[in-house]
Formats: C-alpha cells, structure tokens, sequence
C-alpha cells in the first residue's frame, strides 16, 4: 500500500485549494462536465438503493452517494460539509470495513491512475467483496493505448498507471461482466476559443464515445458483479 500512503499524505496537503486549482478553469470544467454527463446516465439515484463513492475527496461527486470513503481526513472532512445527508468513513479503498454484499453500486474517479496494479486488484476484490450479487463496480483511467500512442509517460506516481480494456477484464478475474466503457476528451476542447467549446463538445463526446472510445484520454468502465 505504499503508493495509497504517498496519495493520500499529498491530498491531505492541497485539499483546501483543490476544488479551486483542478476544477476552477476549463480543463477542470470540462472534465467535470462530461464526468457528471457519464455518471447522471450510470447511476440513477433510487430511493432505498445504496451506493458507495470510493475516494470521495471533497465531495465534487458525491451527490450520487449514499455513502462516502475517503482515507484522507482533511478531503473528506470538506465532503462532509457539502453533504451532510451521505454517511462518511475515513478507510483505505483496499480495506473499506464495509459488510459483505452491501452496496448496488460501488464508484471511484481520480484515484486508481495513481496506484499501481497490485492496489488496483486488491480495490478490485474489496469492490466485488461489499457489492450485492448483480451490482456494479464503475471507475475511471486513463487510456493506456492513448498513452501509447502519443508515447507519454508521467514522471511520478500522479497519474502515472494506464489501462486498457484487457487489463481491467484480467483484473475482473471472471468475477465481473464488463457492462459498458464510455471516453472522456479526444480532443482538447478546454485548450480552443471559448466561443467554439460548446458546439465541438458535443462532437468530443461523440468521438470519445464512438468506434475510438480506446484512444480517449480517460475510459470510464462499468462492470457488474456476477
């Protein structure tokens, strides 16, 4: 767990300025847009349904949460602020403390990109362990063909780890169904005039989602318990 321990001794450093400095300006905005367009299609907010938001931060996502998780204390303490209804625990993604077959949906954006793979099975197998029978595990990555093509790599531990789709469906060790993958950003519309964002957003989000999606930027996957 020693990359979680870096992840989250950083996070606890910048989360008062964090909503303000990653998502205060058009990246972050366009982003957090078609992150928030991704996930009011994937997770329908039914009343008696319980839905955990792994990583939860400062609370950006979690009004699709019945419950947050958070290993840093200083993020999570700002979720909790904004969203008094959700009920929050300080834990690590890997070891929730949650009860077996506990939740319908089970979500995380922004963190396994920063963990290395052997983290990322074991958050895997921590999902699949507190999901109901048929529920449904949903997180982002960044694109690994992506990075490939472009022969990017990071420099550090942020951001660093890349997946494709048979890497996730290795992970999923048969005990998950890939149900869907959706793109986010082929184009970097942030970086353009802002009177063309809006008309060439929506062909992002066409091309990201259409016979390209893998060589998007981030992939959002969508698996469910069998």
């Amino acid at each position: 767990m020693k990359d979680e321990k870096k992840v989250v001794e950083y996070y606890d450093s910048i989360a008062q300025s964090y909503d303000d400095s990653r998502f205060n300006n058009s990246y972050g905005k366009f982003i957090d847009y078609q992150e928030k367009r991704a996930l009011d299609r994937l997770i329908p907010t039914d009343e008696g349904s319980l839905r955990l938001e792994m990583a939860c931060g400062t609370g950006r996502l979690t009004n699709y949460a019945t419950h947050g998780l958070d290993a840093s204390a200083e993020m999570m303490g700002l979720a909790r602020q904004r969203h008094p209804q959700v009920e929050f625990r300080q834990a690590s993604a890997a070891e929730t403390g949650f009860d077996n077959d506990m939740f319908d949906v089970v979500y995380t954006f922004h963190l396994l990109m920063h963990l290395d793979e052997d983290t990322i099975q074991q958050i895997f197998d921590e999902a699949y362990r507190i999901l109901k029978p048929g529920g449904r595990f949903i997180f982002d990555i960044p694109s690994k063909k992506r990075r490939n093509l472009l022969h990017h790599k990071q420099a550090t531990w942020h951001g660093a780890t890349a997946l494709n789709r048979k890497d996730v469906e290795r992970m999923a060790h048969g005990n998950f169904s890939l149900c869907s993958c959706h793109g986010i950003m082929m184009m970097p519309v942030h970086k353009l005039p802002r009177s063309v964002r809006k008309p060439l957003q929506r062909a992002d989000y066409a091309m990201a989602n259409g016979w390209i999606k893998n060589y998007s930027s981030y992939l959002i996957f969508e698996l469910q318990k069998r």
